[in-house]
């Protein structure tokens, strides 16, 4: 596991390599051994209370679907709870310390988006279907209409993510895109710590790009 501490030392964020074992839902295999591996993964950051944003594709219309984890609901988006039990959705956020937020990733990039005045962490699933429909903006967005969050206090971090992914609908890769809108949506470019660390050419990390579709990385992040 890698971890990195942020914004001036509040935020940790922890990401599983490989040997950390595999952090995908099958929907037809053994669901018990995934709670396993993302509550180890879980432990080892010091959380008991973790919870995880689930993404999912098939049907779906609307992939900017944001929510707050709260004491009172975050027992429905636990890691204890099988993948069906879980509330879809491609952001999460919570002002509570106790509580960290997870996320199983590929290629795709997970970003923390931390307002220090208001002691709010957030993250974001940012694919293809998030940034076509201007997700990032939105979650930048969710943060100023729900927590009355100034954009230009964001601070952002971008995990490892396919850095050659192209969004064609935009004509721009994956990173590129999902840091223009959050700077269209006020966040500062200074504010913006792009890890740069490539899922695809990485020995660290699964890449449905090179050709694993079975399995995940993750992203925890909490308040410290």
């Amino acid at each position: 596991m890698i971890k990195h501490i942020l914004f001036d030392g509040k935020v940790e964020v922890g990401i599983s390599e490989i040997n950390d074992g595999n952090m995908r839902f099958f929907g037809e295999g053994d669901e018990s051994k995934i709670i396993k591996n993302q509550r180890e993964f879980g432990n080892l950051m010091g959380l008991s209370n973790v919870v995880r944003v689930r993404t999912i594709y098939g049907e779906r219309k609307n992939f900017t679907e944001y929510a707050e984890i709260t004491k009172e609901n975050s027992s429905e988006y636990s890691i204890n709870n099988f993948e069906e039990e879980i509330p879809i959705s491609d952001g999460l956020v919570t002002r509570e310390t106790e509580v960290g937020i997870l996320l199983p990733l590929a290629d795709c990039l997970g970003v923390v988006a931390f307002d220090k005045k208001q002691k709010i962490i957030g993250l974001l699933h940012s694919g293809r279907q998030n940034i076509e429909q201007n997700g990032p903006k939105k979650f930048i967005e969710y943060f100023m209409n729900t927590f009355k969050s100034n954009a230009s206090d964001l601070k952002i971090y971008c995990s490892p993510y396919a850095l050659d992914y192209r969004i064609f609908k935009l004509d721009k890769n994956l990173g590129e895109a999902t840091k223009e809108q959050f700077v269209d949506a006020g966040v500062l470019p200074d504010n913006i710590i792009d890890s740069k660390v490539d899922t695809v050419s990485s020995d660290c990390f699964p890449s449905y790009s090179s050709g694993d579709a079975n399995r995940r990385f993750a992203i925890v992040v909490k308040q410290v």
